[in-house]
């Protein structure tokens, strides 16, 4: 006879470490100005604390491994490998109901913490995060599991052949989105395979993007087509080009502004060093997007417009990335 002992039946399960927690309450103290070296950016050796908190499964009894779906029927269930009683899996979505059994053992089911960002675990690189799971100014949601944002795969940071199978497999990334410039006449293919679509479309950070903004029409146009979809885009660190997309991203599907900045601070706590609404690099700070009356996704969208993506291309992504 197998008993089930943890989570208990109807237990809300935090992914969030109390690091993540901490920092997303009071990331205003925390972070510090700093300026940012856009060009040289360096793993600063601090922990990694970019990994989502496990889901643990224990029980009582023979069974060696957890069956998982997010349906009372287990259809499209994931059998989660344990031993000794005890079992745990990474990367389950925000705000999301579970069932899970161990053999011919009763079925229980939890609920995942709806707290975003959602972290994911894939092993070799870091900073990766879901765009999904926030709430938009008009109560929505957008979707999780479509759009993905992290580090480099296969030079400061490489992925590993664990990472690849969580990305490829498991998430289901069918399109690599490279903004590095650094990889331009150096990579051809996605370190994820083959059978992943790589686009190359490479852009400035900082001051420069304001001066010598490149390839932001293709990159909009990427997201507007929905046989792209799952994407992982990235720059180095999953820092700053990235955090820059983030924001204009976050903006025109209608994020708060206090959950933009936020999206762009929590980068601090990944190994590249802290990254503040007060250093020169945070996108409120540069004159594109400075505040200046208007809500700040009427701001990015002038701004966009202005560099060849059209309205068309915005309600595309809108369709694509917000839950009805």
């Amino acid at each position: 006879m197998i008993k089930l002992l943890s989570p208990a039946e109807d237990a809300v399960v935090s992914q969030q470490t109390e690091r993540q927690k901490y920092f997303r309450a009071h990331s205003k103290e925390l972070v510090v100005a700093m300026v940012i070296d856009w060009r040289h950016l360096v793993d600063t050796g601090e922990t990694d604390n970019t990994f989502p908190e496990p889901v643990v499964f224990t029980w009582k009894g023979e069974g060696t491994a957890v069956t998982l779906a997010d349906n009372p029927d287990f259809q499209n269930a994931r059998t989660i490998p344990g031993e000794k009683g005890k079992a745990q899996v990474r990367n389950l979505r925000l705000g999301t109901k579970y069932w899970w059994k161990v053999g011919d053992s009763e079925v229980r089911f939890f609920t995942t913490e709806d707290l975003p960002p959602r972290w994911i675990y894939a092993d070799g690189i870091t900073n990766v995060r879901d765009a999904g799971g926030w709430t938009t100014e008009d109560g929505r949601k957008i979707k999780q599991g479509l759009l993905f944002r992290g580090s480099e795969m296969d030079t400061h940071k490489t992925i590993t052949e664990a990472g690849i199978r969580t990305l490829r497999d498991e998430i289901g990334i069918r399109t690599d989105l490279d903004i590095r410039g650094e990889a331009v006449g150096k990579i051809t293919e996605s370190p994820l395979g083959p059978d992943v679509q790589f686009i190359l479309l490479p852009v400035n950070a900082g001051n420069s993007f304001e001066t010598d903004p490149v390839h932001i029409r293709e990159f909009f146009e990427v997201l507007a087509d929905p046989a792209n979809y799952p994407v992982y885009y990235h720059c180095w660190g999953g820092a700053d080009r990235t955090g820059l997309y983030g924001y204009m991203l976050g903006a025109i599907l209608g994020m708060k502004e206090e959950d933009l900045i936020l999206d762009y601070e929590i980068t601090s706590l990944s190994v590249w060093g802290c990254r503040s609404r007060d250093s020169e690099g945070c996108p409120m700070k540069l004159k594109c997007f400075a505040p200046d009356g208007r809500p700040v996704g009427e701001r990015v969208r002038t701004f966009l417009i202005s560099h060849g993506v059209t309205e068309e291309t915005m309600d595309a992504i809108r369709h694509i990335l917000l839950e009805d």
